[in-house]
């Protein structure tokens, strides 16, 4: 173990004799600066170390607190400072804390940060050991409150203190790096009292009041108050200002049994500033125990002292209508942390401006209006709207003043141009127009005063018989603002649904009551077609059918460009058409040019009928703005035409052979053939055979008669049979007759034919 002990030593000296270079490191220990468990060392250097400076660096040592007066039961921070020859803190420098034999007081705590096992420790409550820091910290008291925290820098170091028990700690503190003996060690007083103060908080009030001070002084361990001290005020420095009672700048005040001591402060003159304030708490002196007056407890406060402050705006229009109500704002503002008092608000109109209302009311006599604001609080504002009438054209400045207590004005001024807008209308319209043509509506605005026009209404109210476009009565146009010398123009087309004159008028209306009216006047024409058509009633298949149109205009106004068309209707065929009409397509077409008011034209046209049926002819004449039609009805009839012919097959025949009668009816006309009977009469010399045809055939003796055919229509053909066997030779007769519905007179027909033996 000796042998190892040795060895460290030896390590110990070489190490630190390296680093007595380094500024930063702790060359007055022989201890390596290792980690571990507090390893208390000596405070002198070794050997050699005596005889030389073995800390350079290291000139002086500071001590905060040197001299300070705490309550008994309290703690007291010392932090010392080893410093450089340029004032600088020196980190890893040992400092000791000694307190002297016979103070009162322990150590409770020291700087033990650190990662050597040589860092701070305390021996016992009279003698500690602590190493500057390497780095900033902040020594926490343990509470919620930052402001009590003691923050400090590398190459400082601290130590606690206390006691329980009235009394002075004398304390050593002690710098074995310095070399200079004279240097090296700072003597702190520590006295302690049981006393507790509280100065009188810092405060603000406003200037031309008063403010009491209070200090309380009570015993520290239970709270009792303290009388009989003697607190001392003095003003240090600010505005003119005494304590009463007195009236001094400084006042000496005993507390009372409460443990208080009162002053009051009060200017000499009100001022804004601050008075700062030095308060002196004394011990009295105890003959009965022989303790001297003693000095407790030096603070400071202050009294801030605040003025009110006033300040006006006035806010007007720059532009405001002649006899029309306007408005302007007044705001009184206190920027102030103290109330105003005593304000007042006045504004004198200038003539052309008149007073119309305000909230609140003013007072007015004549053009002066004032108001009695009383107190304005600090902060605060108050508005005044004023409403008043420019009465005549021009521009105004009109200005608003404001006072209070301590001499307080302010003034702030506006203007307002006051004009007069006027309107001027016009409207243009068509003059003459057709029923069927739009009539256009200009309407112009102007506004030729020297203002604007606003919220600007024009109205047109149609009169009966007249619709706009969109089949609305009247029009409304809006114009929010119309600049002086400007021009607005509206347009829109209306129609009429009769003829007729009609008269317009347009209205205007603005703010400020103004108006403007303008109108016009437009006729409405019509021209009127009338067309007569006539023609004959009846008429057959393949007769021509003849028709006359006139054309009248009944109107008042020409009818241009007037076409007459007639469609050729089925069944018909164009024949002819006078005046020039001309076949398109299906239909005949006449350019009749412009009729005059009253003015006829009168055409014909021919048609051939070419099939049965009610046959109805249109025609129609159109021209601007007007169109009529007119028709006529014909009835196109046809009539049967039957054709009988009979052909005999084989002629000669001989005797015991058949011979056999085609009968072939034809219907060449133009309407059915209905109820056609045949009838046949067989020769004498031969016998009926057989029959066959359209209809059954009934046989009685020689006559053969078929049953009504009912209909046979044009162009058609019925065929008939008879096969009759020649019994004798002769030279016979075949007959043949034929009846209809619209045939009662018969028709016959007869084939001779020759039987031979």
């Amino acid at each position: 173990m000796r042998c190892r002990f040795g060895l460290l030593i030896a390590v110990a000296v070489v190490a630190a004799a390296g680093l007595i270079g380094c500024k930063a490191h702790m060359p007055h220990a022989a201890t390596w600066p290792a980690g571990g468990d507090i390893e208390r060392t000596h405070a002198s250097p070794p050997e050699g170390g005596y005889y030389g400076n073995w800390d350079p660096w290291a000139v002086e040592l500071d001590v905060m607190p040197e001299e300070d007066v705490n309550p008994v039961r309290t703690q007291h921070v010392l932090v010392a400072t080893v410093k450089d020859k340029d004032g600088k803190p020196l980190p890893n420098r040992r400092v000791e804390w000694i307190i002297a034999e016979g103070s009162v007081g322990d150590i409770i705590e020291v700087d033990e940060s650190g990662w050597r096992s040589s860092r701070g420790y305390k021996v016992d409550n009279h003698y500690a050991v602590s190493h500057t820091n390497n780095f900033d910290h902040v020594l926490d008291r343990g509470n919620d409150d930052p402001a009590d925290d003691i923050e400090l820098t590398a190459g400082q170091t601290w130590c606690v203190i206390t006691s329980p028990l009235e009394g002075d700690s004398h304390v050593t503190v002690y710098a074995p790096g310095i070399h200079d003996w004279a240097k090296h060690k700072v003597f702190v007083t520590k006295h302690w009292y049981d006393v507790r103060w509280e100065f009188p908080p810092v405060a603000t009030n406003p200037i031309g009041t008063t403010h009491e001070f209070a200090t309380l002084v009570m015993k520290h361990s239970d709270g009792t108050p303290l009388a009989g001290y003697v607190v001392n005020y003095k003003i240090i420095d600010g505005p003119d200002a005494v304590f009463e009672p007195g009236g001094r700048r400084t006042a000496s005040v005993e507390t009372n049994a409460d443990g208080v001591a009162v002053v009051t402060l009060k200017q000499a003159k009100p001022a804004e500033g601050t008075n700062n304030i030095e308060i002196d708490i004394i011990r009295p002196e105890n003959v009965q125990c022989c303790e001297p007056a003693a000095h407790i407890a030096t603070g400071y406060t202050s009294k801030t002292w605040i003025g009110p402050k006033i300040a006006i705006t006035k806010d007007a229009p720059a532009q405001a209508m002649a006899d029309e109500v306007f408005a302007y704002t007044i705001v009184v503002t206190n920027p102030s942390d103290v109330d105003a008092t005593n304000v007042v608000v006045s504004d004198v109109l200038p003539d052309g401006i008149a007073y119309d209302s305000s909230t609140p009311a003013a007072s007015v006599r004549g053009s002066a209006l004032n108001w009695k604001l009383g107190t304005l609080p600090a902060g605060g504002n108050k508005q005044i709207p004023v409403r008043v009438k420019g009465t005549r054209t021009g521009k105004f400045d009109n200005c608003a003043d404001v006072q209070a207590d301590h001499g307080l004005k302010a003034r702030d001024c506006a203007s307002t141009v006051i004009v007069a807008p006027k309107l001027v209308l016009e409207k243009a319209c068509s003059g003459e127009v057709l029923l069927c043509d739009p009539i256009e509506y200009t309407i112009t605005l102007r506004n030729t005063g020297d203002g604007p026009a606003t919220n600007i209404q024009v109205r047109e109210r149609l009169p009966d018989g007249l619709v706009t476009e969109k089949g609305k009565s009247g029009v409304v146009g809006k114009i929010d603002r119309l600049e002086a010398g400007l021009t607005r123009q509206f347009r829109f087309t209306a129609r009429a649904n009769k003829v007729g004159t009609y008269r317009n008028v347009v209205t205007a209306t603005a703010d400020g009551g103004l108006t403007a009216e303008a109108s016009c006047t437009t006729i409405v024409h019509k021209p009127a077609l009338e067309v007569t058509k006539t023609g004959p009633e009846l008429r057959y298949v393949g007769r021509t059918v003849e028709y006359e149109i006139t054309v009248t205009n009944t109107g008042d106004a020409p009818a241009r460009d007037t076409v007459l068309v007639d469609a050729v209707p089925a069944g018909t065929e164009f024949v002819q058409a006078s005046s020039g009409g001309r076949l398109d397509g299906a239909r005949v077409v006449w350019q009749l040019g412009t009729l005059a008011p009253d003015a006829s034209k009168k055409v014909t046209l021919t048609l051939k009928a070419i099939r049965r049926g009610a046959l109805r002819n249109t025609a129609t004449a159109k021209a601007y703005c007007a169109e009529a039609s007119a028709a006529a009805s014909t009835q196109i009839k046809g009539i049967p035409a039957i054709l009988l012919e009979v052909v005999d097959r084989d002629d000669p025949i001989e005797v015991g052979a058949n011979e056999t009668y085609t009968i072939v009816v034809t219907n060449q006309g133009s309407a059915d053939a209905t109820g056609i009977v045949i009838a046949c009469t067989i020769p004498g010399e031969g016998t009926y055979v057989s029959s066959d045809g359209p209809t059954q055939a009934a046989v009685r003796g020689d006559n053969v008669t078929f049953a009504p055919l009912a209909s046979l229509p044009p162009k058609a053909k019925g065929t008939y049979r008879v096969v009759v066997r020649a019994d004798s030779a002769a030279d016979v007769r075949f007959k043949v007759s034929l009846i209809s519905e619209q045939i009662k007179r018969p028709v016959q027909e007869t084939e001779s034919t020759h039987f031979y033996e």
